[in-house]
């Protein structure tokens, strides 16, 4: 039941061999000792053995009872007793250790073979001697049976009927609109089907599972038989908190399998936990009711002897951990470490939680699928089906595969202020959303309250308090703040609060304590409060001069790990400063220089020379950076990523920096500090990250910015050659790689604005997973191929592309005449050799091919190899290994390759002059030339076989 611990499971345990007794030293006080007794007692206890369940207690009757040592049997590593020997038999085996030394006279020894006596009807006694008997109890037969018998004085159905009322109650409706207590969705409604990706790392590469929902994580895998500790990431608004919420009323509805196997499940928002509070007191404030019969001391010693109980933490980037308190101890495992324990953050926490938890699985929300994003405008809108329309139509001629509407929280303001103005300006940015999101609220409370307003200047108490709020959120969130007192936001004055309440900008919430209740105030979400704090920023700077804005931002964002924690307050102070965000990007352009400049050659020359983590960790020299303990926090986020944990750091701030100019509008400035190098690196994209790619894809700045020379950067010896690559690399290098589900939309649809790309990489980017006709990765990218005339590398290697993909995508390849690397490997495109023949006689250039595991016959692989040799007379490497054919049949394509290279007009030269015998031999090097792995696979089962036919000779 729940993970790892079914009933099954249990039994299991109880079911291995059972092991000799020996005597141990004990002392007879731990008999009736209570739940803080010694922890080998304790182990003893839980541990199957004696004689089906029972235990057994030798006597002698004229010894005293006080209180003294007596010897207490213990498990010990030998060949176990069979369950059918006799009694005699097993007492003899009793015999003391040489650590086992109790200096009393032999006629006075009492031997005492104890684990917990029980009463009951089948409790029997032996007389062993002339004045000894033997006792024997009856116990539990079984560990589970032990638990129960431990946690039976727990009212564990009053405590699972409390929690799925309150959950049911609370979380199974929502009420999204803190200005609007009226509005309220269901919990599926607001879900929808959030795609969740799984995360495991397997040597030095990562495999991406899309799961239906956070619930089949829990189930076993090969590589995880009892996940135990699942992380979950997601961006701002992506729906971490909605999705936690989904599980636990399936859990209170008993909806799931999955989840049947837990007793008690408890969701704690992480945002509402006290320093001075414990774990029980969170649960008992946050979930129970104040006439709850059983207290928190009962509940502990319950969860700390049963293992069927899930915890689910929310909102790791909403609280500042402290190593003393309960939750950091839960994650570190140094408590209920039986327990299974999810949890949620943002990204920009994710190193910092790993490192503390240790996760076995790590899942990523993604956000809507397109097809969600329908269903859910829909869902909103109710009745009013025109209006859903026409927000459908509008959505889907520019916003369908944004960050934007994928996005759960940021699709219902989309939708919030659609309904009140249908011709809205929409956007891909997230500042004038909330800027128009502010608008409306004000709006709403003029016109309910005869307010004049115009639009233009904010009325006078509602500027006051907009002022108030914006210092209010910045310094709550530089103290790592999300809940205030209600003394915190009124400074006395109850207007003032109350206006705050009114526009919504403020939500007043129950007590997280119903034993010491206090009204409480936060923002509607956390993106809200960094909105309000990036005003904050804009509304300094504008009105300091530049020294004195420099300061601040030196002050809040000094080091790397500050920006990454804070990028959304950023990106918003970037959005509303207008051409004054120049002071910003300076900082940023600072900071990067001083603390991040010697990752930048090894960042981009990574996957250039294609080295593994494993190599790479091995040969790091980078331990000398100026901001160590920044980097370092990242190192985790390597664990689950093809890009090691400090490279990954240059990876989040270039991230960060790009999304911000994206906000200010102007890429120009980017591209002209960030982009010498001419090449665009990113691995595991998020989708607003890909909309701002999107849109510097097609500046025109990008295919005329100088080229700066990457001396460290080495080519692989895949290269199609050394010598030409430096000239080669005068265009575009784009490698997005292990990119999200569905999140490549909006780059897709640009590519061919940028005619420079020399090199495409897509590797590990979901391209053959099937969408919406109009946004199909792979029909997307057919269209935009043909539009690249200079590139010369394309990988679309472990993409689940299936043959329908290639027949769309192929194609479009002959128009890449440069074309001279192409990497298909891991991909099912069986049945595809057809249109293999009918490109390359257009790809003379081509002179590397890789369709490694394609799911190919060895008469596809022939029909190509003969293709090669016919139209591409530069090839090097053809890899076409794992493939569907066994020794034989790989034996007999590189027999008749060789022949047919024989046949060409280069050998036939040879043959004129040298012997026939040569001729081969250089075939055969031609042949090894294109395959030299396969090739050396050959030669060893060559040689084995002639070893053994010699070996039979003799």
């Amino acid at each position: 039941m729940g993970q790892g611990h079914s009933k099954s499971q249990v039994n299991e345990r109880s079911d291995k061999p059972r092991k000799r007794w020996s005597l141990r030293h004990r002392s007879r006080h731990q008999r009736t000792a209570g739940p803080d007794c010694n922890a080998t007692l304790a182990a003893q206890t839980s541990e199957p053995g004696a004689i089906d369940g029972s235990d057994v207690t030798v006597d002698n009757p004229e010894l005293p009872q006080d209180p003294q040592d007596v010897m207490a049997l213990q498990l010990r590593d030998d060949e176990p007793p069979d369950r059918d020997d006799d009694l005699d038999d097993i007492i003899a085996e009793v015999v003391p250790d040489d650590s086992a030394v109790l200096p009393i006279r032999q006629e006075d020894t009492s031997i005492m073979a104890y684990r917990t006596q029980q009463e009951g009807s089948n409790n029997r006694t032996y007389n062993i001697g002339p004045q000894s008997t033997v006792h024997i109890y009856e116990g539990p037969s079984s560990a589970e049976e032990r638990v129960d018998m431990n946690t039976s004085s727990f009212p564990l159905e009053e405590c699972q009927k409390a929690l799925k009322l309150h959950y049911e109650k609370e979380m199974g409706q929502l009420h999204p609109l803190a200005w609007n207590q009226d509005f309220m969705m269901k919990t599926d409604d607001i879900f929808t089907d959030v795609d969740l990706l799984l995360q495991s790392p397997k040597g030095g590469t990562v495999n991406r599972k899309p799961l239906s929902s956070v619930t089949e994580a829990l189930v076993g895998r090969s590589d995880c038989p009892c996940p135990q500790r699942v992380l979950i990431e997601g961006q701002p608004g992506i729906g971490k908190t909605t999705t936690l919420f989904k599980l636990v009323v399936d859990w209170a509805r008993g909806e799931n399998k999955a989840l049947s196997g837990f007793d008690l499940v408890f969701c704690v928002a992480l945002r509402k936990v006290a320093q001075s509070q414990s774990l029980f007191d969170c649960i008992f404030d946050q979930l129970l009711p104040e006439d709850a019969s059983f207290d928190q001391a009962s509940l502990e010693e319950y969860l700390r002897t049963n293992t069927n109980v899930l915890i689910v933490l929310d909102g790791y980037d909403e609280w500042e951990p402290i190593e003393s308190h309960d939750i950091s101890k839960v994650l570190c495992g140094k408590i209920l470490r039986d327990c299974c324990v999810i949890v949620s953050t943002r990204p920009s926490r994710t190193s910092d939680l790993s490192k503390m938890m240790r996760p076995d699985t790590r899942l990523e929300i993604n956000g809507f699928h397109p097809d969600n994003v329908g269903t859910y405008v829909r869902k909103y809108f109710g009745g009013n089906v025109p209006k859903a329309k026409r927000l459908l139509e509008k959505l889907e001629s520019n916003f369908l595969s944004t960050g934007i509407t994928l996005t759960p929280m940021f699709l219902l303001l989309i939708c919030i202020l659609w309904e009140e103005k249908d011709d809205l300006l929409l956007s891909d940015r997230l500042c004038p959303l909330y800027d128009q999101l502010i608008l409306y609220l004000v709006t709403r409370v003029c016109v309910r309250e005869n307010i004049p307003f115009d639009n233009k200047r904010l009325p006078r108490n509602i500027n006051t308090a907009v002022l108030f709020v914006e210092k209010i959120a910045l310094d709550g969130l530089m103290q790592g703040k999300l809940i205030f007192d209600e003394d915190e936001v009124s400074l006395g004055n109850k207007e003032l609060l109350e206006t705050l309440v009114k526009l919504g900008l403020l939500h007043k919430q129950p007590s997280p304590s119903k034993l010491r209740p206090s009204p409480q105030y936060s923002f509607s979400h956390k993106t809200m409060q960094e909105y309000f704090a990036g005003r904050y920023i804009a509304s300094y700077v504008t009105d300091q001069d530049e020294s004195t804005g420099r300061t601040l931002l030196e002050e809040s964002f000094g080091t790397v790990r500050k920006v990454r924690e804070m990028d959304n307050v950023l990106m918003f102070a970037c959005g509303k400063l207008g051409r004054k965000a120049a002071v910003i990007f300076h900082h940023l352009a600072d900071l990067h220089q001083k603390d991040l400049a010697p990752l930048e050659g090894n960042f981009y020359a990574f996957y250039d020379r294609g080295i593994t983590i494993k190599d790479w960790r091995r040969d790091r020299k980078l331990d000398s950076l100026a901001s160590r303990e920044d980097y370092l926090t990242f190192e985790m986020a390597g664990l689950f990523t093809e890009t090691p944990g400090i490279l990954f750091v240059y990876q989040t701030y270039l991230e960060t920096t790009l999304l911000c100019y994206y906000e200010w509008g102007q890429m120009d400035g980017f591209i002209e500090h960030y982009l010498r190098r001419r090449v665009i690196q990113f691995s595991s994209p998020s989708p607003r990250l890909c909309s701002a790619l999107a849109s510097l894809i097609k500046c025109e700045k990008l295919g005329q910015v100088q080229h700066d020379a990457l001396p460290c950067v080495t080519n692989t010896h895949d290269s199609a050659s050394k010598s030409e690559g430096s000239q080669q690399q005068t265009g575009i290098v784009l490698r997005l790689v292990h990119t999200r589900r569905l999140c490549l939309g909006p780059i897709l649809d640009t590519l061919g604005a940028c005619s420079s790309i020399v090199e495409l990489s897509l590797r590990q980017s979901f391209l053959g997973m099937n969408g919406p006709a109009p946004t199909r990765p792979s029909l997307q990218l057919s269209r935009q191929l043909p539009n690249l005339k200079r590139l010369r590398k394309l990988v679309l290697s472990w993409n689940d592309m299936h043959s329908e993909d290639a027949r769309l995508i192929l194609p479009a390849l002959e128009s890449l005449t440069l074309l001279e690397e192409l990497y298909l490997s891991g991909n099912d495109i069986s049945g595809t050799s057809d249109i293999f023949c009918n490109i390359l006689p257009f790809l003379s250039e081509l002179k590397i091919l890789k369709v490694f595991e394609c799911g190919m016959t060895s008469d596809e692989i022939h029909r190509i190899g003969l293709a090669l040799l016919e139209h591409c007379r530069k090839m090097r490497r053809f890899d076409f290994d794992n493939n569907r054919m066994d020794f034989d049949e790989r034996r007999s394509v590189l027999k008749m390759l060789t022949q047919e290279m024989t046949c060409t007009t280069e050998h036939r030269q040879q043959e004129k002059s040298s012997s026939g015998d040569q001729s081969a031999q250089t075939s055969e090097k031609g042949v090894r030339r294109l395959h030299p792995s396969l090739l050396k696979k050959l030669d060893t089962v060559l040689q084995i076989n002639a070893a053994t036919v010699s070996s039979q000779q003799l």
